[in-house]
């Protein structure tokens, strides 16, 4: 089994090995939507409201710029991927609009609507009919790097986001507390990628820990993000479900039904800027819970633990595709959802 994930036998597997190589670049990719971002004009805009609209890999965005920033912002961050946008939506409003491909039918809709309720708006995409629908409708577009898988974006999008409610004057200083974050990134690919071998690796060692288990992603509210990013990738890298369990909020439910059977394995995110009763919470579950757990930690700022955490969980979740002998770039079932929803009208 450790042979599987050693960077001989990874390296090996082409398909492996490209994710594995993108992990690796999210330092250079979160700069690199910073810089593209810069492209395109987004003048300063006093709105009430930031609004976050995508979906899938698009709109794990929204919450993972949100937890960064919404201490700071000047005004909420809110962040939906629903099945449309809100109804309030309108002048008072800047919409970032994110779709990697720009097909995504729902994201196209909300477009339209943006245009026609005057909010203000900026879209985040590779191309597609969302450029095209904003060209032609005046919003600010960022074109982000095609030809990724989706959920291998996030970095760039993220950055691009950034840089967007940096210049838009929503967050000041945003810009420069990401690039400064970015550096953290060169510890953690140096701790969890392929060339660190067991048992230093704790990547290695989480994803070998879920083999043949039903994950549960526990994360107190704040790395929220970061446990729901590792239950995207390991459904559509490794094809397993997870279970995203949210700390203090399943405290008051969740935990009387906690599922504890010899299926069940915990990945629970810990990090040096705990609210005691957050880490007296999650020491509880510890405790509960038993040998069902692996404890992940991390130490920094808010930015560097939740960009190291990213990073730590895209790792995870290649490693246990490459355990399953899975091609993690496939995703056949969304992809055929897709071409159902291509027949609709946006």
């Amino acid at each position: 089994m450790n042979f599987l994930v050693s960077a001989e036998s990874l390296k090996s597997r082409t398909a492996i090995d490209t994710m594995l190589q993108l992990i690796d670049r999210q330092g250079e990719l979160y700069m690199r939507g910073i810089e593209a971002a810069k492209r395109v004009h987004v003048p300063a805009t006093d709105v009430g409201f930031v609004v976050f609209y995508g979906l899938g890999g698009s709109g794990i965005v929204g919450h993972i710029v949100s937890t960064l920033f919404e201490q700071r912002s000047k005004t909420p961050l809110i962040t939906y991927t629903t099945a449309s946008i809100p109804s309030w939506v309108g002048p008072s409003t800047l919409v970032i609009l994110l779709s990697y491909s720009g097909e995504t039918l729902e994201v196209l809709r909300a477009a339209r609507r943006v245009l026609h309720s005057g909010a203000k708006a900026v879209a985040i995409c590779s191309g597609g009919s969302l450029e095209r629908l904003a060209l032609d409708g005046g919003i600010p577009t960022v074109k982000v790097t095609g030809g990724m898988a989706p959920r291998m974006a996030v970095p760039e999008m993220v950055g691009a986001a950034v840089s967007i409610l940096d210049a838009a004057g929503i967050v000041a200083g945003a810009e420069k507390e990401l690039t400064t974050s970015i550096k953290s990134l060169e510890k953690a690919k140096k701790s969890f990628s392929a060339h660190a071998d067991l048992p230093e690796n704790s990547a290695k060692q989480a994803a070998i820990f879920l083999l043949d288990h039903l994950p549960h992603a526990v994360s107190e509210s704040t790395l929220h993000p970061v446990a729901l990013r590792l239950k995207n990738q390991l459904n559509e890298n490794a094809k397993r479900p997870c279970v995203v369990i949210d700390v203090p909020e399943a405290m008051h439910n969740t935990l009387e039904a906690l599922p504890d059977t010899r299926r069940d394995r915990y990945i629970m995110y810990r990090w040096s800027g705990e609210d005691e009763s957050i880490r007296i919470q999650l020491e509880f579950l510890k405790e509960l819970l038993g040998e069902k757990v692996f404890e992940a930690r991390f130490d920094g700022t808010l930015s560097e633990v939740v960009l190291s955490a990213i990073m730590w969980s895209d790792y995870v979740s290649v490693y246990h595709a490459a355990l399953q002998n899975i091609d993690p770039l496939p995703v056949s079932k969304i992809s055929a959802l897709r071409r159902e929803l291509a027949r609709l009208k946006t």
